[in-house]
């Protein structure tokens, strides 16, 4: 069986050195298929490989050349494992399964956490989805405000519209103070950072080539769980939708 990972830029990708560490010695491959056109990545894919994991900037192009798999994945709107089966093309989302798992390791009671998302794109939209099913009072800013509401404007989850509170990234500082857990979600740091108060909170960051929040975390005694650790809790339950 062949497997790989989608995307561009991913030469710098560590998806390649985990799949070693989780299979030694196993016959089947794991590539990178680096392409600056997500169709020919897709003709690639369904060429050669039996299931792919896709990074950025392909997410949601894989969710619309592929059958959602599940409500989570219809919610999200971002896939990021695409996966030959039956003569079709399902997609999946295992940042959604990540983010759900660590958030449960972050907090007692995820029930009663308030959640504060920064970003509006594939990965934070699996989080916000994920913080949502489990009962958390979330919020959410992004550099552009109107993606931010227009995602919570129109999607639903279990039929429901998502109770997600909006807010412009520059007022964000106080929900950001107020959360019991920060998932930032954007590639790059944002000079809005300065004033938010990671004293005693989750900071749950997606980004592992440059993180933004770590220095800071560590400082303020926060908890930082970094990308590197959400790369590989996805990575987790993506080789099981493999298989």
């Amino acid at each position: 069986m062949k497997f790989g990972l989608i995307g561009y830029p991913i030469l710098h990708s560590l998806s390649p050195q985990l799949w070693a560490e989780a299979f030694p010695g196993l016959e089947h491959t794991y590539d990178l298929i680096q392409e600056q056109d997500f169709s020919k990545a897709f003709e690639r894919f369904l060429a050669e490989y039996d299931a792919v994991n896709v990074t950025m900037p392909f997410k949601e192009l894989a969710y619309f050349a592929s059958r959602p798999a599940d409500e989570d994945v219809r919610a999200i709107k971002a896939v990021n494992i695409l996966k030959k089966r039956d003569g079709e093309v399902l997609g999946y989302n295992s940042d959604y399964l990540a983010v759900r798992s660590l958030i449960s390791d972050a907090v007692k009671n995820p029930a009663a956490a308030r959640v504060m998302i920064i970003g509006a794109g594939g990965a934070a939209r699996a989080a916000a989805v994920a913080a949502c099913s489990l009962g958390c009072k979330v919020a959410m800013a992004n550099r552009s405000h109107e993606n931010c509401l227009s995602f919570v404007r129109h999607t639903t989850y279990n039929r429901q519209p998502l109770d997600i509170e909006v807010f412009e990234l520059q007022d964000a500082a106080p929900a950001v103070n107020d959360s019991d857990v920060l998932i930032y979600a954007i590639p790059s740091p944002v000079p809005q950072t300065e004033g938010w108060n990671l004293c005693g909170k989750a900071v749950i960051e997606a980004n592992y080539l440059d993180a933004c929040l770590c220095e800071k975390t560590a400082v303020e005694k926060g908890m930082y769980i970094s990308g590197k650790e959400w790369l590989r809790r996805q990575a987790e339950f993506g080789y099981k939708l493999f298989f």
